[in-house]
């Protein structure tokens, strides 16, 4: 076997371009066990072949030659191991971002798709929806429909404290309901949908709570959507009945934006969910 080994052949061997056994030699990680001076030739022991090839190894596990270089200057297996858990922890938390980030494509294919799994849009339905959670911006007297709570709400959701908060592209109102009996949209507030249960506490944080939930469509911003027709669902809670009265009063009207285009937002379909 030969002892030493010309640039030109481990650069051969182990499919790396001289220039890289060059840089490795520059940062000190691998220099060559000889450098002919008159010629400027470098050559290579077999060990240093090995050493160079665990070298490629690592890179291919997403080391950086920095990090394999503190990893072997000491000749210490147990530093080689921590770098190898280091970089599996980071690996880790980064598949965590990606699953995260998939789900998250997974939650907004659907939400294009929602509108169209309704064969028969203008016949009311039932569903049972989960507790979820919203970040809701509240109306203010003279506040147009359109545009002044939603500012309102934008500015709120660029605080630094909701910095790590999880939105999902996902906005609303939750309506009055004696005014949508009347015909009437007013809305009491305006949110977006947050990802997760929030873990901090803020005025404009609150739940919608899980149940059964009598559905809506329409594209209730407008003038063409006249709600009036909902009222005959309600006619046996509706009169004269002072506690029926109060209990409609209560009722939560969530009204759920899908977008059917990308510009004319007032266009939108809305599903108006009411709770049972």
């Amino acid at each position: 076997m030969k002892e030493l080994y010309f640039i030109g052949e481990v650069s051969s061997l182990l499919g790396i371009s001289a220039q890289t056994l060059r840089y490795y030699d520059k940062v000190g990680l691998v220099q060559p066990a000889v450098i002919n001076e008159q010629t400027g030739y470098r050559q290579y022991t077999y060990d240093q072949i090995h050493f160079i090839e665990r070298i490629k190894y690592l890179q291919h596990l997403g080391l950086s030659l920095t990090d394999i270089q503190k990893a072997l200057a000491s000749s210490n297996p147990k530093d080689l191991v921590q770098v190898l858990n280091n970089q599996k922890y980071s690996l880790q938390a980064k598949i965590k971002k990606l699953q995260e980030i998939e789900n998250c494509i997974d939650w907004y294919v659907e939400y294009y798709q929602h509108i169209g799994k309704n064969h028969y849009p203008d016949i009311p339905f039932k569903v049972q929806e989960p507790e979820r959670h919203i970040l809701a911006a509240p109306f203010f007297p003279g506040d147009s429909t359109y545009g002044s709570a939603g500012y309102r709400l934008t500015k709120e959701k660029s605080k630094k404290e909701f910095e790590e908060v999880s939105f999902l592209r996902q906005v609303g109102y939750i309506l009055d309901f004696q005014e949508l009996l009347e015909g009437n949209i007013r809305p009491q507030a305006y949110f977006v949908y947050l990802k997760d249960k929030p873990q901090l506490d803020h005025a404009f944080i609150r739940s919608i709570p899980a149940g059964e939930y009598l559905c809506f469509r329409g594209k209730i911003l407008t003038e063409d959507f006249q709600p009036g027709y909902i009222r005959k669902y309600f006619e046996n809670e509706t009169g004269n009945n002072k506690k029926a009265t109060d209990r409609l009063a209560d009722r939560l009207v969530v009204a759920n934006e899908y977008e059917d285009n990308f510009h004319q937002f007032m266009e939108c379909v809305y599903e108006i969910q009411i709770l049972l």
